[in-house]
């Protein structure tokens, strides 16, 4: 997953390092673009501005994402069936009180009359959050709901490692994406099929691409395999390949 952050500080610097420690990461790890250099103002006193950096951060796959190949022998794991490393139930907790924590943070910033409930299970940590101007925390095609998902994976990381996945939902968005996923990629699927030529269904999260591949990998007319690498990585749906009859 990909996401594009702001950061805001008395100069750069400031800005810089504010990322460096949202992000668990040092501060020359911070790859960053200067938005504004921010201004002093008239003596220090009025006028002044802030220096803004945007920050790009490409979280790590938790599962291997695999590429649905002929055969079903190498399907894509399901949600809940990974094996993760063993935690005490202290660890657990301390999770997700700093994750519940820091999402309160930025959910306060946008719609504080919204509300935050946890499904705590053995594999993972649902922030559900209902209420509000549920459509800003959600974004644009989903991204400051990424964003903000993201940013609690990475706070929840540095504590115990990767131990349990993260998932932040906003009044349901994931089921209702999801189910469009699946149809959109069941009609292109069908178009690949009738006409015989590939289509690609866009630049898709790894999380994405994983709904889509395993929508389609039980169809015998089509298959599926991701192209590409980082932000730029895509699906592609081909045409399965008819085998050829001994004559």
């Amino acid at each position: 997953m990909t996401a594009e952050l702001e950061f805001t500080g008395r100069n750069v610097k400031k800005a810089v390092h504010l990322a460096a420690q949202t992000l668990g990461i040092p501060d020359e790890d911070v790859k960053f673009e200067i938005l504004s250099h921010g201004s002093t103002g008239i003596f220090g006193l009025a006028g002044i501005k802030k220096a803004r950096i945007k920050v790009r951060t490409v979280e790590t796959e938790t599962f291997p994402e695999e590429d649905v190949p002929d055969s079903t022998e190498h399907d894509v794991v399901l949600d809940d069936a990974v094996s993760i490393q063993p935690e005490t139930v202290a660890e657990r907790e301390q999770g997700q009180n700093v994750g519940e924590a820091l999402l309160r943070r930025m959910v306060d910033a946008i719609s504080p009359e919204s509300t935050i409930t946890i499904e705590n299970n053995a594999h993972r940590l649902r922030f559900h959050i209902e209420g509000g101007q549920s459509g800003i925390l959600i974004g644009k095609r989903g991204q400051t709901l990424e964003a903000m998902q993201l940013l609690v994976d990475k706070a929840v990381r540095r504590l115990n490692g990767p131990v349990v996945r993260i998932q932040v939902d906003v009044a349901g968005y994931l089921a209702k994406k999801k189910a469009g996923l699946v149809r959109t990629a069941e009609r292109l699927a069908q178009k690949v099929a009738d006409k015989g030529n590939p289509t690609s269904i866009g630049y898709l999260n790894a999380q994405d691409r994983r709904i889509v591949h395993l929508a389609l990998k039980n169809k015998k007319t089509v298959r599926t395999q991701s192209v590409g690498e980082g932000p730029f990585r895509k699906l592609m749906i081909y045409p399965r390949r008819k085998p050829k009859t001994k004559l």
